[in-house]
C-alpha cells in the first residue's frame, strides 16, 4: 500500500510540474539570479563549496512547508474530511507527500547546477560523503513539519508559522554567511540546529578537511532529537485538536 501511495504522489507531483510548468520554469530562473549574484559577489574568495548552504535552505524549506500546505488544499477544496478517511495514519500520509516532494526539489536543484555549471565560471565541487550527511540534516528539519502539519490540521491558515521558520533557518544556519563574527548567542543557537552542522560538515567534505566520527554522531543525535520533539508535540497537538474538535473548513 506504501508503494502505491508513493508512486501515486510521485506521478501527481510530476503532472503538476508538467501542467505548470512555465511556473517552475520562473522559479528556476530566479534562483539561477540569485545564485548567480551571490557567486559574482563572492569572487575570488568562492570555492566549490559555496553553494552547499543555500542549496540545504532551499530543500529544507521545501520539507518544512509541503505538508501543511497540501492540508491547507485539501480544507480549500472540500476533501479534508477524505484525506483523514484513509487507510493510512495522516501522519505518514503527509512523510510521503514531504519526501516525495523533497526528491521533485532534489531534481530541480540538479538542473539548476548543471546550468549554472555549463554558462558561468563556476566551480561546483562534490563530496559523496555530503548524502547521509544531507539525509540527516533533513530528518531532524522534518520534525519542524510535523509541528506545522498539527497546527494546519487544527487552525488551518499557518503560513506566516512557515516563513517564520524558513528564514530563521536561512539566518542561523550560515547558509550564506558565516556565523564566526556572530554575537556568542547566535553562535550557540546556530549550532543546536542540525541544518548547521550539516552544512559545516558538508563543507569541510568538500573541501576534503577532517569530519571526526563524533561530529557526525553529533548531528545524528540532534536530528534525532528535532525529529522526536516535533513528533511528540504533533501527537499532542492532534489529540487536543480531536478532542476539541478538527476544523475541516478552510
Amino acid at each position: 500500500m506504501l508503494f502505491t501511495i508513493c508512486r501515486s504522489e510521485a506521478r501527481k507531483y510530476l503532472l503538476e510540474v508538467k501542467k505548470y510548468y512555465a511556473d517552475q520554469l520562473v522559479s528556476v530562473l530566479i534562483t539561477y539570479i540569485i545564485f548567480g549574484a551571490f557567486f559574482l559577489s563572492l569572487g575570488k574568495t568562492a570555492d566549490g563549496s559555496f553553494y552547499v548552504g543555500y542549496i540545504y535552505w532551499f530543500l529544507a524549506s521545501s520539507v518544512i512547508g509541503e505538508a501543511s500546505v497540501s492540508i491547507s488544499s485539501e480544507k480549500q477544496m472540500g476533501t479534508f474530511e477524505q484525506l483523514m478517511m484513509k487507510p493510512v495514519n495522516i501522519g505518514v500520509l503527509m512523510t510521503i507527500k514531504t519526501v516525495v516532494w523533497l526528491g521533485v526539489n532534489f531534481l530541480k536543484v540538479l538542473l539548476l547546477l548543471l546550468i549554472l555549471k555549463l554558462t558561468l565560471p563556476i566551480e561546483i565541487a562534490f563530496h559523496p560523503g555530503i548524502i547521509p550527511v544531507f539525509l540527516l540534516s533533513m530528518t531532524g528539519v522534518y520534525g519542524f513539519t510535523l509541528i506545522l502539519v498539527a497546527l494546519t490540521i487544527k487552525y488551518t491558515k499557518t503560513a506566516s508559522f512557515e516563513s517564520v521558520i524558513s528564514y530563521v533557518l536561512l539566518f542561523f544556519s550560515g547558509s550564506l554567511f558565516s556565523l564566526n563574527n556572530m554575537p556568542d548567542l547566535v553562535k550557540t543557537l546556530a549550532s543546536s540546529l542540525p541544518l548547521t552542522s550539516g552544512i559545516e560538515l558538508s563543507r569541510r567534505m568538500i573541501q576534503h578537511e577532517s569530519v571526526s566520527s563524533g561530529e557526525v554522531a553529533g548531528l545524528v543525535l540532534h536530528s534525532l532529537l528535532y525529529l522526536l520533539s516535533g513528533l511528540a508535540l504533533f501527537l499532542i497537538i492532534m489529540r487536543h485538536s480531536r478532542n476539541q474538535g478538527i476544523n475541516s473548513r478552510y
